[in-house]
């Protein structure tokens, strides 16, 4: 494949040795972008840089950021860009405390929005990477269908009672109260500063598909894709349960909103949207792997389940899964904006799981 000249514009990931920064970095790189991007230590990005951004090193800078919660902390990796792509945030859900996670969150976007402030003219938009968390609030409605429009205020009013309590909050909720408070501080900041670029948040569901570099070791993967591993090589030995709404969204596609996002935003500007093809529940991933290597040792280690349940789309028959959808009454989350202002399909449930492991067989 032929290497595309630089396109003269040079954008910023922060947050490059993440699941989804490192994709869109590689599709940066293949439309001709220069990248930077930041990480808390350059090692831990270097088999990326040998991998997958080997063929575009001459277009590729790192910058250590140790701790993005202090002032200045991307002044550096801004100053000059076109574009910003704010990836770099924390998901880890051992963290239970207020101040770890919702002060944290908070901080980092103000930290990035003073950077980009100050990055130059030149620079046309900021897109920030959030989470369908920041939207997901319990409905009485079993059936209710969330869209850019729902917020998760009762989580984050969860969270700050709690604190004051002094008691800990659940993980998802906290997480989610930290993705809904960092998401505020950026539209307040829109709204006092009313900055010369355009601000966007993308909003993913559960993020499957294939990295942009393959692990050396199962260990390595990324959180939402171990779920598929366990099944894939047997070592889930029930079907786990569904992560939040169950709703998912190929990691190509979260990109590509990425991107568009950018390229457009004029359109983009003060805008949320939502990646989300639709259901992905761990059943049917069991089913549709199951299928797909059927009469090999791999199917057979796959954990059974019981085929078909808690969802649409299972053929008894064949035992063949076509397309995923959510069961009657129960609650869903919407993409279908980003799919119609941005031009694109997405992705299938079934092809991003079968593209994902196909990744993975080298690990079994």
């Amino acid at each position: 494949m032929a290497i595309p000249a630089s396109n003269g514009k040079t954008v910023l990931v922060t947050g490059i040795g993440g699941y989804i920064a490192g994709v869109l970095g590689h599709l940066l790189l293949t439309k001709g972008y220069s990248l930077r991007g930041t990480t808390r230590k350059a090692t831990s990005v270097e088999p990326l840089l040998k991998g997958a951004y080997g063929p575009y090193a001459d277009r590729v800078k790192i910058f250590e950021v140790l701790n993005m919660t202090v002032d200045g902390a991307f002044d550096e990796a801004a100053k000059g860009v076109d574009g910003i792509f704010h990836m770099a945030s924390p998901v880890d859900f051992s963290i239970t405390t207020y101040d770890e996670s919702v002060t944290i969150a908070k901080r980092g976007n103000e930290v990035l929005l003073a950077g980009a402030l100050k990055a130059g003219p030149q620079l046309t938009s900021v897109v920030v990477t959030s989470s369908v968390a920041a939207i997901l609030d319990p409905k009485e409605d079993p059936e209710y269908s969330y869209t850019e429009v729902d917020w998760a205020l009762g989580a984050l009013a969860q969270a700050e009672k709690d604190k004051e309590a002094g008691v800990p909050t659940p993980s998802e909720r906290l997480y989610a109260a930290s993705k809904t408070a960092a998401d505020q501080t950026m539209w307040k900041f829109r709204e006092s500063h009313k900055p010369p670029f355009a601000l966007t948040t993308n909003n993913p569901s559960l993020v499957i598909g294939p990295p942009a570099n393959l692990v050396s070791h199962p260990s390595k993967l990324n959180e939402s894709v171990v779920l598929l591993f366990s099944i894939l090589s047997g070592t889930a030995k029930s079907i786990p349960p569904k992560n939040g709404s169950g709703s998912f969204v190929d990691v190509r596609d979260v990109a590509y909103e990425h991107l568009w996002a950018y390229e457009n935003s004029s359109k983009a500007d003060g805008q949320r949207y939502i990646a989300c093809e639709g259901f992905g529940p761990s059943q049917a991933i069991a089913d549709i792997l199951r299928y797909a290597y059927k009469g090999t040792a791999i199917a057979e280690k796959i954990f059974v389940g019981v085929p078909g349940e808690g969802y649409l789309g299972f053929d008894k028959e064949t035992g063949d899964v076509g397309d995923v959808k959510y069961l009657p009454g129960t609650v869903r989350v919407n993409g279908s904006k980003a799919e119609r202002e941005m031009g694109f399909k997405y992705i299938t449930f079934k092809q991003s799981v079968l593209d994902t492991v196909k990744v993975f067989e080298s690990l079994l």
